[in-house]
């Protein structure tokens, strides 16, 4: 993979959710080294090459992703429309068990061809197809490879009953297997994800959280998504489900807790004072009936929060900002609740940090993240972190840039032209 270093000019970028002019960066190994007005970062970049983008482009940080189910595009057009035990037992479990790792591969690079083209730069896929081995995840590695996406392997543990046999393991060999992944793909930042408090045994968790801390590794895990969950976990243990993370090891700094729904405001405290992050699925909780997290809530308590894509109906984080900012409003019946500027930071930074990567601002110490938009249709008068969350659309973006490196430029590649043709015939078979 080339390694990039050279000056980057802008005539218009957001920083901070905020327009600047005239703003430059520095890129050195893929990283933004120096950043500012052009006039007093440029004696740093003499030895470079420039790139330069014009006024009638914006650029942007790189959005964050921060949960996917790249797999998930499979039951997309056909599996619509159904209640959540239905989806989950008649498209979920009846498609994906039976991907075969050449399979993953091209569904992976067709979603993560997708996703750059709607401006995501770092994606953290919780995959939970790991009861035959690591085969199915490092297909999925190899397509963020070959496509130049920045992964996070959320790499599932699960162990109950129900689940298919494909994503079941035992904790040590789950834990073996994670194991075998970071050591032999660092790039991937693999980390542990424990599936959830009903598809993951209590010893699982606890093993997952006591590997977390060892490894130095963040522990991602589905967290009261639905009311079903809550309702179990108090009838079978008298504790909330974040009670009962907390009670397990399992929530703390390192903790990224997906969803977080259905969750009290002492659930909400407890996240807080652990230093637990949340990553918030507008789209999907509603395409899937779910509900609204209180994103405002966690954001008075400084709760890290960002956005996923989750069941990859539509892979836009502008979609994801959009929705965010628009479901708090209806939430608290007050157009004032969650604004654009908070929406975008979810996208970009907070997202990140929520994460615990680099990337989602363009500011030195970062990775070379970055988006072009086409600023054409944003108005003259028009605050542009407004125009991207409450009128943007994919079509906007014109290039995309990960380490430095272009690795979107306004079309498919022929990698991800071939992956489609490869998706549909996948799609076909198991139908």
């Amino acid at each position: 993979m080339r390694i990039v270093s050279e000056f980057v000019r802008c005539a218009r970028a957001l920083v901070g959710g905020e327009l600047r002019e005239d703003y430059a960066f520095v890129v050195r190994n893929g990283d933004i080294v120096a950043a500012g007005d052009f006039r007093d970062v440029r004696d740093a970049a003499r030895d470079l090459d420039a790139r330069a983008f014009p006024a009638d482009r914006l650029v942007v940080p790189g959005f964050v992703n921060g949960h996917s189910h790249a797999y998930q595009i499979l039951l997309r057009g056909w599996a619509d429309d159904r209640p959540f035990a239905k989806w989950r037992a008649d498209a979920l479990y009846r498609v994906v068990p039976r991907l075969t790792p050449d399979d993953v591969y091209w569904t992976f690079v067709a979603a993560f061809g997708e996703m750059l083209a709607a401006g995501i730069t770092t994606v953290a896929e919780f995959f939970y197809l790991n009861g035959s081995g690591n085969a199915h995840a490092e297909a999925a590695i190899r397509a963020a490879r070959d496509t130049g996406i920045r992964l996070v392997l959320a790499r599932a543990w699960m162990d109950a009953d129900y689940a298919p046999k494909e994503f079941r393991e035992r904790i040590d060999v789950a834990a073996e297997r994670t194991r075998e992944l970071m050591e032999r793909y660092p790039e991937a930042n693999v980390c542990v994800a424990p599936h959830s408090l009903h598809a993951a045994s209590h010893d699982m968790i606890r093993a997952a959280a006591e590997f977390s801390r060892e490894r130095d590794c963040m522990l991602h895990i589905h967290v009261a998504e639905a009311p079903y969950e809550g309702d179990a976990t108090r009838e079978a243990t008298g504790r909330s489900p974040v009670q009962l993370l907390e009670e397990l090891g399992a929530l703390g700094g390192r903790t990224v807790a997906i969803h977080a729904i259905y969750v009290s405001q002492d659930d909400r405290e407890r996240i807080a004072r652990s230093g637990a992050r949340v990553i918030h699925n507008p789209m999907t909780n509603q395409y899937l009936g779910d509900g609204i997290c209180d994103v405002v809530a966690l954001q008075s308590l400084r709760v890290p929060t960002g956005l996923g894509t989750d069941a990859d109906v539509r892979p836009s984080l502008i979609d994801e900002m959009r929705a965010a900012a628009l479901l708090q409003k209806i939430l608290y019946l007050d157009g004032a609740a969650l604004g654009a500027r908070c929406a975008f930071d979810l996208g970009t930074a907070q997202g990140a940090g929520a994460l615990r990567v680099g990337g989602g601002e363009l500011v030195a110490p970062q990775p070379a993240d970055y988006v072009v938009l086409d600023a054409s249709n944003i108005d003259p008068w028009s605050p542009p972190c407004n125009a991207v969350v409450y009128r943007g659309e994919d079509a906007w973006v014109q290039a995309t840039f990960v380490g430095g490196r272009r690795v979107y430029v306004g079309e498919p590649s022929p990698l991800v032209r071939r992956a489609r043709d490869e998706l549909a015939a996948t799609a076909k078979r198991l139908a």
